[in-house]
């Protein structure tokens, strides 16, 4: 599966943070952490919650989606919990054709497929793939906007 990175090996804000990062007191780079996070999760749960088009994709991957901040990274989740089994279903689709192995009320094991459930099969996904690739800039944006903003309240103080 592809990954949604940004590179820090060319000269950019975001390799100047993390430099800058590793001198900042843990302290501050707590109080950065928390206000990205809480800056980022109304931005992520909308980028999902514009792709999801069924109930399936609304529970599974939309009512899950959240966002880590570590001193390293920003990390996008999706999915897990009570419908953690139909996640790759919802994001990438299933074939009409796809056997579903189940058992009857009286214990008698049969093979039935899933019809349109889950839509077409769709390799680039279809909620948080599309999702991620379309807000991993304004993340980095973000996280940087912050900093800068939570080194200079810092800085006022003392």
């Amino acid at each position: 599966m592809a990954q949604g990175r940004i590179s820090l090996l060319v000269d950019s804000p975001l390799r100047d943070l993390a430099i800058v990062y590793r001198v900042v007191p843990a302290k501050t780079r707590k109080q950065i952490n928390r206000a990205t996070k809480g800056a980022a999760q109304p931005i992520w749960k909308t980028e999902t919650a514009e792709r999801a088009t069924t109930r399936i994709q609304q529970r599974s991957l939309v009512d899950t989606a959240k966002v880590g901040v570590t001193n390293r990274n920003v990390f996008l989740r999706a999915g897990g919990g009570k419908y953690a089994a139909l996640q790759s279903a919802a994001e990438f689709g299933r074939p009409i054709a796809a056997p579903i192995k189940s058992r009857s009320k009286r214990g008698k094991a049969y093979t039935r497929t899933t019809g349109s459930l889950f839509g077409d099969r769709e390799r680039r996904g279809k909620v948080v793939f599309p999702a991620s690739r379309a807000s991993i800039s304004r993340f980095a944006s973000l996280w940087i906007q912050t900093t800068i903003r939570t080194l200079h309240e810092a800085e006022e103080k003392v």
